[in-house]
């Protein structure tokens, strides 16, 4: 009897061994990777990145995400060094590329701008911007750009109607317009939505005006050869989470409003200004792509023709489809 006892013992404690092994086994298998996300900042251009996160579908894909904040100059360089997988700075990485840096985007988020121009009280119409002060974060750059054409859109000339100034980031642009230092200013539409609480006026959203490339995540070339599979996996949960944006409007304004720290009206104004800035499929235009590389070209005074495949590969948007 206690012999069987014994053996009964020995062939549960080897069965629950085989067990604990398979279950040791099946976890080093599915173990998630985990990868770094480097974004410039915390803003609506990088929302359905967090959607993706918060809705778990990196998760599904095995992945998990360490998403760390730093300049999009530093992103570059730490994404060349390995320090970071993969970077949310779409004009950085397009810049870089531009320069022969083997970066790519893989996977396109806002195909438009999420800029609005925003105007002092006394701004009542674009008309009013006459002999008026726009002011920018830098001379040549994308606000400076998105201003010249808001100005062209509203029948002026920028520099001859329109006086153009290098004022700062948004929250310093904010506070000359509040001060008056300046009439005018494209910023984020996030930003937006506060400022019309206090009074400012939307004098249009450049996003319903052009098509110019603001988001995207950027690997290096090696990376997209090498570990192809895992970043197959990171666009594919990226665009789900941008699907999941577009198409759950309730949620996601919700998770807008906790993300960005706006109230719930303000999330959803911005959400529905933002809506059709944001890429169907994870890819953008040639168009809007081309667009960007001229106005780069035009900050470096280069002439050299860029091939699209130097700066932009698609092809993982396409399989995933």
């Amino acid at each position: 009897m206690n012999l069987q006892r014994d053996n009964l013992f020995r062939l549960n404690a080897w069965f629950a061994g085989v067990a604990l092994l398979f279950v040791c086994s099946t976890e080093a298998i599915h173990a998630a990777e985990r990868v770094s996300i480097a974004t410039p900042s915390r803003g609506l251009f990088e929302f359905p990145v967090v959607v993706a996160m918060r809705k778990g579908f990196y998760k599904e894909e095995g992945i998990d995400i360490d998403k760390v904040q730093m300049q999009p100059a530093l992103g570059v360089k730490a994404l060349l060094t390995g320090d970071v997988d993969y970077l949310l700075a779409w004009g950085s990485a397009l810049r870089a590329a531009v320069t022969g840096v083997p970066i790519k985007n893989v996977v396109g988020i806002a195909s438009r701008p999420l800029h609005v121009l925003i105007a002092r009280p006394g701004i009542q119409s674009p008309k009013d911007l006459k002999n008026k002060v726009i002011g920018v974060d830098s001379v040549a750059g994308t606000v400076d750009y998105l201003s010249r054409v808001a100005v062209r859109h509203f029948g002026m000339e920028p520099e001859k109607d329109v006086k153009i100034i290098v004022t700062g980031e948004s929250p310093t642009r904010l506070v000359a317009l509040r001060t008056g230092a300046i009439d005018a200013t494209p910023i984020d539409v996030a930003f937006a939505v506060k400022a019309e609480d206090e009074g400012f006026k939307r004098l249009v959203y450049l996003g319903d005006l052009i098509e110019l490339p603001l988001s995207g995540m950027a690997v290096t070339d090696q990376k997209l050869h090498s570990q192809r599979d895992q970043v197959r996996r990171v666009v594919r949960a990226t665009v789900r989470g941008t699907r999941y944006f577009k198409q759950n409007r309730n949620e996601t304004v919700q998770m807008l409003a906790d993300y960005l720290r706006i109230t719930s009206t303000q999330a959803a104004k911005a959400y529905d200004t933002s809506l059709n800035s944001f890429s169907d499929d994870g890819m953008i235009s040639d168009k809007g792509v081309n667009l960007d590389v001229q106005l780069t070209k035009e900050r470096l005074k280069m002439t050299k023709d860029i091939p699209l495949s130097q700066l932009v590969d698609w092809s993982l948007v396409r399989e995933i489809k």
